[in-house]
């Protein structure tokens, strides 16, 4: 998996970063792409326009930016990693606070593509979900796809840390380290996993011990609600 870019950076680069991200979106008003000046962004920040300049520049060197150019017309998108990151905050505010978060999400039953069952057989994989998720999955994974108005739930999820599940390696390749947290579809036990380090996509992977599409009676395109506790 490639490393982020923002894991090389200090904290205090780091929190800069989201200082300017935070900065981007009260200037736009919440819109993901907006046409914006350093100097503005030095205005609001207060802070010298090389500094806003420079700012704009590590930004979109890291990633957490896109920005755009039509002629001297400055643009400036908040990239998929750049959400990520605010949500990873928002996330870490939270568990510092106390904060016991409950999510619920929904989305509609889809067909992968046999991947699922690939990577949780894997045995160093099975070992961790036994001991941190309390059960040994069912051999596949069911898939949802979310809906979209639910985004920022799924961004909640996915900003905070879970339940670690540690990478390894074979000897003939490399399998990251994933996220889990645990919950519940239709009361039975389950829990969400994801790559540690991935971008954003609105399906997710669900594993449990039992097959939930047997004991569900569930078929492509029917809609499910998931119950997740972040709080673990």
């Amino acid at each position: 998996m490639p490393e982020n870019s923002l894991d090389k950076l200090s904290r205090g680069e780091r929190n800069r970063i989201y200082d300017g991200l935070k900065a981007i979106l009260s200037l736009s008003n919440g819109e993901k792409r907006a046409r914006l000046y350093s100097g503005s962004l030095a205005l609001f920040m207060g802070i010298s326009q090389q500094s806003a300049s420079k700012l704009i520049l590590d930004m979109n060197r890291t990633g957490v930016i896109i920005r755009h150019m039509d002629g001297k017309i400055q643009s400036i998108e908040v990239s998929e990693l750049g959400r990520d990151l605010l949500f990873e905050e928002y996330s870490l505010l939270s568990g510092l606070l106390g904060v016991k978060d409950k999510i619920m999400i929904s989305g509609v039953v889809q067909s992968g593509m046999g991947e699922g069952r690939y990577y949780v057989s894997r045995k160093p994989y099975v070992i961790q979900f036994q001991e941190r998720l309390g059960f040994i999955p069912y051999m596949g994974t069911l898939n949802i796809k979310v809906d979209s108005s639910e985004e920022v739930s799924l961004r909640r999820i996915r900003g905070y840390s879970g339940i670690k599940i540690d990478g390894f390696a074979t000897d003939d390749r490399t399998f990251g380290p994933v996220k889990a947290f645990m919950g519940t579809i239709s009361g039975i036990k389950c829990a969400i996993i994801f790559p540690e380090r991935s971008v954003y996509r609105d399906v997710i992977e669900i594993i449990s011990e039992e097959f939930l599409r047997e004991k569900l009676k569930l078929s492509d395109g029917e809609k499910v609600q998931l119950n997740v506790d972040v709080s673990n």
